[in-house]
């Protein structure tokens, strides 16, 4: 089996010539043939009329004078002249065999078609084949064929061969010296001479092949060359090696191939490198937000009269949001909830700044609004000035009760007052930390008064901002409701859950935009 293209080229372009020479071969030996037939028969022809009168003098003057040695050596000569004339025989009128040479066969019984040309005034061929008479007379114009009624009938074609020719010879002054001379023909010649085309052919043939082979593998060779360089080349790259290049010299369709390769090439490699760097990005990213949640409260800290569940989900592998728990003593629990304006590592690195200046500085700070303005100043020094964060700093006073809070521009904290069974807005204002230096004339310190079961809900834009599609949002009403709607449930936690359920089924396939963080308190009876 030929598997190499190689191989393949060599024997389709040998198999071509063959049959290209094949069909020569047939063309010239077909064409061959009848022009040997036509030659034999015109040469046959010719020597009929040239040797019929001497035949028959030597006939007169030898044969019938028993003169036989004399007789042999001049038909001898007249055999010479053709080669193609196997013998001939002598007849009278009236169809009487007066001589017959030995390599003819003999007309052993006259028929009235060989009686009939005997007789004739005009030579005739009798045909090999179909065995029909053909009559020859000249004119003005050629030769004509005609039947034994001088009708022109269909000509001797060039394919056809003849057995013999009879030649009629009459004495115009004696009557009785008339005789017909038939001359038999053979084509002995003609296949000495097709086996010498063919023995040509064959040569040719051979010399051909030989060229076809040369040919063909320099051809394939053409071909194959750029087609095993990029094997090599595709293999070199299957292993890891990408800067390989194919050089390839060509503007035909494989040199096309080779260019489009070595761009595939190019591209591949640089692909795969930018495929690296964004790998060891993700990596360190995700290594980022691993060491973001680690600085989130690890548990909950226990309050006699205060339950509470908290919770964020970052929209990327870093997020701006944040929160935290830090007891400050046995009654007072100090936390937040904070949003740093964007999203990924920029507003994460702002987001663990402040996470860890606000253990730092509540040794320093008598309240919530103290810690505020202390931060805001140090991150207008830290951060640009178009990084900002918006902040809600509380303190639960489990004696009183009480939640004693500053706003820097967050969302407010919804209140559900069992009392009432009404969701309200708890104060807002304040200034987003980080916007300018000084804040202390901006914030304000509010105190609220948290009854038995009441509910407070804390939460970033991430959940009232969450989209349902390109156009609707969840909003502070559906909060609002969903607050509402589960505040009979017994624990913070089964409220906090029942809150982010109610978000995911709103949002559906659509993807999360934004941090979403939640802290959901309880006031125990």
């Amino acid at each position: 089996m030929l598997r190499s293209v190689k191989s393949q080229i060599i024997m389709a372009t040998s198999v071509i010539i063959l049959l290209l020479l094949g069909a020569t071969a047939y063309f010239v030996i077909d064409q061959k043939v009848k022009e040997i037939n036509y030659d034999i028969f015109n040469k046959a022809l010719s020597f009929a009329e040239l040797t019929h009168e001497r035949v028959v003098a030597n006939y007169e003057l030898n044969y019938t004078q028993k003169a036989f040695a004399n007789f042999q050596r001049e038909m001898a000569d007249v055999y010479a002249l053709n080669s193609d004339i196997t013998g001939t025989d002598i007849f009278n009128y009236q169809g009487e065999n007066l001589y017959h040479g030995e390599a003819l066969d003999p007309l052993v019984t006259l028929t009235d078609k060989d009686l009939e040309r005997i007789q004739a005034v005009m030579p005739s061929v009798k045909v090999k084949k179909n065995g029909r008479i053909v009559y020859l007379d000249k004119d003005e114009k050629g030769l004509r064929y005609t039947n034994f009624n001088g009708r022109d009938i269909n000509p001797i074609r060039d394919d056809e061969q003849i057995v013999d020719i009879v030649y009629p010879f009459r004495d115009q002054s004696k009557i009785t010296r008339a005789f017909s001379i038939r001359y038999g023909v053979s084509y002995a010649a003609l296949q000495t001479r097709v086996r010498e085309t063919v023995t040509n052919i064959v040569i040719m043939a051979l010399f051909g092949i030989a060229i076809a082979l040369y040919i063909g593998s320099i051809i394939a060779g053409r071909i194959t060359s750029p087609i095993q360089k990029l094997t090599r080349g595709a293999e070199a790259i299957g292993k890891g090696d990408l800067k390989t290049r194919i050089d390839v010299r060509s503007k035909s369709e494989i040199g096309k191939l080779a260019a489009t390769f070595n761009q595939m090439a190019e591209h591949l490699e640089k692909n795969t490198q930018e495929l690296v760097v964004k790998e060891k990005m993700t990596r360190e990213l995700e290594l980022a937000g691993e060491i973001q949640r680690e600085l989130l409260p690890k548990e909950i800290p226990h309050v006699s009269n205060l339950d509470i569940a908290a919770s964020l989900y970052s929209a990327q592998e870093v997020g701006g949001d944040c929160y935290d728990f830090l007891q400050v003593d046995k009654d007072r629990l100090l936390f937040y909830v904070s949003d740093v304006t964007g999203h990924g590592v920029p507003a994460g690195l702002v987001s663990a700044i402040s996470n860890a200046l606000v253990p730092a500085l509540m040794d320093h700070c008598q309240n919530t609004r103290e810690l505020i303005n202390h931060l805001n100043m140090i991150l207008k020094m830290k951060t640009r000035t178009n990084v900002f964060i918006t902040m809600l700093m509380a303190m639960w006073h489990a004696s009183k009760s009480q939640l004693v809070f500053t706003q820097a521009g967050h969302n407010p904290i919804l209140h559900y007052r069992t009392s009432e069974g009404k969701v309200f807005e708890l104060a807002t204002g304040g200034m987003a930390l980080g916007m300018i230096a000084d804040i202390a004339g901006i914030t304000t310190t509010e105190t609220v008064d948290v009854a038995a079961n009441d509910i407070l809900v804390l939460y970033t834009d991430g959940i009232t901002e969450a989209w349902k599609n390109e156009t609707e949002n969840y909003g502070t009403d559906r909060l609002k409701a969903s607050i509402l709607k589960n505040s009979k449930l017994k624990t913070a936690q089964q409220i906090h859950d029942a809150i982010l359920h109610d978000v995911r089924d709103f949002m559906g396939d659509y993807p999360q935009q934004d941090d979403i963080t939640l802290i959901v308190l309880k006031r125990r009876a």
